[in-house]
């Protein structure tokens, strides 16, 4: 019998096991500088050591010295998934942190970064979500069919998910380390070489009960499933910066693919199903990281007005992601995204600038391909903050972002559910930049 009703519960665990972290949609990579949060365009700008992760060949329009630039930020996020117009919710935060240095001196420059290049975070859905209640239901499902093939009356049956909850994070830092080069007045050269290493985790818990338990029969019914993947990898990056007038700068940045084969390591399977599901303790799975190509173009309107326009295009499309064996959603089914914003920045006077941006980001990831635990929404961003040189060698940034997200809604093929994923973040962001010389 229990055979019977493990087989008859993978359909619904398919679910489970393809859910949050370990499956969807293209990964939006964002770095996320306290520089970044209050303008959102960032790919043209030449006056801060976070600019070797947008625009490292501007790193030479900077005065010669040494900077150290120390950046975190706070993400208040509420996620939201409805299924069958049951609602599911999270509200977990996340601090991300970020570490930039420039060493510059005359025609050459040294740069380095460490920062969030995989897009993520944590979430703890504490009763539930959707992908919880479709296992439930799944289960409920399938423990009754096994019970009613075994002749049990049907007063027996399972009746209800008496607990479920859920856990997802996901890590992705990127190092960053190379050097740019000064041409003459109007070009320079970067290249660096980076060193991705990031992991996923899913925990989760899902409980039904039977009112009146048939004799001999487990009650409740509880399936556990703890499982980890981490994966390492090394790509490339190669950037250029032109400066044709004193007002106009264009920086042009290519990320290359970094390739990611993630080693997988199941921690809990109470029922012994995940290696159905592409899940083998020791396995093996695809999921690269995109490249990408970013253009700024910024214009120094007045002395006191600067303009920055920017587009960034993932190309998901020839990334290289693995289907998990046995789950209804394409993995693979992706199109290239992009952001593409517009930011202004004004000098009150010559310590204080504020500024003030906004960012359109298309993920190219249709709805029934995405994670129910960090769903990949097409969004509208704006974002404002201002820096305070307090010296020469001391500047504070601070940034406040909102992230208005399009919600999506499906009919899952899977199982003929009504789904719909939401979501709404705000940031808050302080960094620090110091000159040591």
């Amino acid at each position: 019998m229990r055979k019977r009703f493990v087989f008859l519960c993978v359909a619904g665990l398919i679910a489970f096991s393809a859910s949050s972290l370990f499956a969807g949609g293209a990964d939006n990579k964002t770095n996320w500088s306290a520089e970044y949060i209050r303008t959102l365009n960032r790919n043209a700008a030449t006056d801060s050591a976070d600019i070797v992760m947008y625009n490292p060949a501007g790193v030479m329009k900077m005065a010669d010295g040494l900077y150290g630039n120390l950046s975190g930020h706070y993400v208040d996020k509420y996620y939201n998934n409805e299924i069958n117009g049951v609602d599911f919710d999270q509200d977990k935060g996340s601090i991300v942190p970020g570490l930039f240095a420039i060493y510059k001196h005359d025609r050459w420059a040294g740069i380095f970064g460490v920062s969030n290049v995989v897009g993520g975070g944590k979430v703890e859905f504490k009763d539930g979500n959707a992908t919880t209640n479709l296992v439930g239901v799944s289960l409920i499902g399938g423990a009754n069919r096994a019970l009613a093939g075994a002749g049990v009356p049907s007063s027996f049956f399972y009746s209800g998910i008496t607990q479920q909850n859920l856990d997802g994070e996901q890590t992705g830092l990127g190092y960053t380390l190379g050097g740019a080069y000064k041409i003459n007045d109007i070009f320079s050269l970067a290249l660096a070489a980076r060193y991705v290493s990031t992991k996923r985790k899913l925990d989760g818990t899902i409980t039904v009960s039977a009112t009146n338990p048939f004799p001999g029969v487990n009650n409740p019914l509880t399936e556990l499933a703890d499982v980890e993947e981490d994966a390492k990898g090394w790509g490339g990056v190669l950037g250029v910066n032109i400066a044709p007038t004193e007002q106009w700068n264009i920086g042009i940045r290519y990320d290359t693919k970094v390739n990611l084969d993630f080693d997988q390591d199941v921690n809990q399977d109470t029922l012994g199903i995940l290696p159905a599901l592409g899940y083998i303790d020791g396995g093996e799975r695809e999921r690269n990281l995109p490249a990408i190509l970013a253009l700024g173009v910024s214009y120094q309107v007045t002395p006191e007005i600067r303009l920055e326009t920017d587009f960034t295009y993932y190309l998901n499309e020839s990334a290289g992601f693995d289907d998990i064996a046995g789950t209804p959603r394409d993995e693979s089914a992706v199109d290239n995204g992009f952001d593409l914003g517009i930011a202004c920045e004004y000098a009150f006077n010559e310590k204080v600038k504020g500024s003030v941006g906004y960012l359109y980001t298309k993920t190219g990831v249709d709805a029934e391909n995405m994670t129910p635990e960090l769903p990949e929404l097409d969004a509208h961003s704006l974002g404002a903050g201002v820096v305070w040189e307090v010296n020469p060698k001391l500047a504070l940034n601070f940034g406040l972002g909102h992230v208005f997200y399009q919600s999506e809604s499906f009919v899952s093929m899977a199982t003929g559910a009504n789904i719909k994923y939401e979501k709404d973040i705000n940031f808050l962001a302080f960094g620090i930049q110091y000159k040591f010389m």
